[in-house]
């Protein structure tokens, strides 16, 4: 994965708060109480239902929770704070340095950035930390700050369709503070970001509102960069964005009809990778790549276009194709953005790409263009 990624999300974390100040979101008592915020990704389908929320202090107390409604939803292109009360640890003062989030509704979000606040402290976290670690993704026109580098988001989903592998997500948020010392740990070893349990997980079963994460066996110790005293605490597995021993085919269902590569990872990920086949999504951003979202194994939605870099990506095979132009050649298919389908080809002949893969045919029925 990127490292690139991981130094954009250590800007976007000291930024990130003024989305959150922007909601006009204040606690009642601020004091006590703990705010929690949720970015979906401005993308096709990102928004959804509202996940329940748990958080716990430092030393794995459970400070209180935030019962998802089963009638709230989150838009695509929104945001929705959460005031969460201590009522769980007899309404004591506690800084809320884990979180789960859960999905209990079936109507799936893609994730680009949480907040979080309380006793003073704040930490923000985005869907690129979660695409850095093998995490399911889809490119997003939602910017933090300042920052004009759009935010990935990631999906959560309670009965895996569309593929969707994680139903919830814990995270230790300290660990998201985006210090430079410790930023500078994570390019390092990526194994201290992505494969550490009590640091972020995306969970797929079993989970429920009041599952317990994976804490610290001792509170994480930080210089005054903001490096770890011992980076290498916490890691755990082998896999990376999720547990070993999850079952990578959990969302092999009937709505399966495309099956993905294997991750370079080592995670067989199988199942759709289109889950809007009569929509196109076309892009004009900078930090956009067609070419990845095809080509890489976790990515999930429906095709995409990158106009900067001339690349259509058809997520229905996961293979991309040029954009036409005039430099196109006569005797090479290509993506047409006028008439949205492929062209220079004859529908049912066995003409291909140079790396030999079938021309696709294509008919949109909707499109949205960033």
């Amino acid at each position: 994965m990127s490292i690139n990624t991981i130094i954009n999300a250590a800007t976007l974390a000291i930024t990130a708060w003024s989305i959150a100040d922007s909601l006009g979101h204040k606690p009642e008592d601020p004091d006590k109480q703990v705010s929690v915020s949720l970015f979906t990704g401005i993308a096709p389908n990102a928004g959804g239902s509202v996940p329940h929320l748990a958080v716990w202090d430092g030393g794995g107390s459970r400070i209180g929770q935030y019962k998802g409604d089963a009638n709230g939803h989150i838009d695509e292109n929104g945001s929705k704070s959460f005031t969460i009360s201590p009522t769980q640890n007899g309404n004591h003062q506690a800084t809320p340095e884990y979180l789960l989030v859960v999905m209990q509704e079936t109507d799936a979000i893609c994730l680009s950035g949480l907040a979080v606040s309380g006793n003073g402290d704040q930490w923000t976290w985005t869907g690129d930390m979660g695409y850095t670690c093998g995490a399911q993704w889809y490119p997003s026109k939602r910017t933090i700050g300042t920052s004009n580098i759009p935010i990935k988001c990631v999906w959560l989903d309670s009965d895996h369709s569309n593929g969707i592998i994680a139903k919830g997500l814990s995270l230790h948020m300290p660990s998201f503070a985006g210090d430079q010392g410790l930023v500078d740990q994570y390019k390092e070893d990526q194994r201290r970001l992505c494969q550490n349990s009590a640091r972020m997980t995306f969970q797929p079963e079993p989970v429920v509102p009041d599952s317990i994460p994976r804490f610290f066996k001792h509170a994480p110790e930080y210089d005054d960069t903001g490096a770890l005293k011992n980076p290498n605490e916490g890691i755990d597995r082998g896999t990376r964005a999720y547990p070993d021993g999850t079952n990578f085919h959990i969302h092999d269902t009937k709505k399966r009809r495309h099956a993905r590569d294997v991750n370079p990872q080592g995670l067989n990920v199988t199942g759709v990778k289109n889950v809007m086949p009569g929509h196109v999504v076309i892009s004009n951003l900078e930090g956009h790549s067609a070419k990845e979202v095809c080509e890489h194994p976790n990515s999930l939605g429906p095709d995409f276009v990158n106009k900067n870099e001339g690349i259509f990506c058809d997520m229905e095979t996961g293979k991309w194709w040029p954009l036409c132009d005039e430099k196109t050649g006569t005797d090479e298919a290509c993506f047409d953005l006028d008439t949205k389908t492929m062209k220079n080809y004859k529908p049912g002949s066995v003409q291909t790409r140079n790396e030999g893969h079938p021309v696709p045919q294509k008919e949109y029925k909707s499109h949205e263009e960033w």
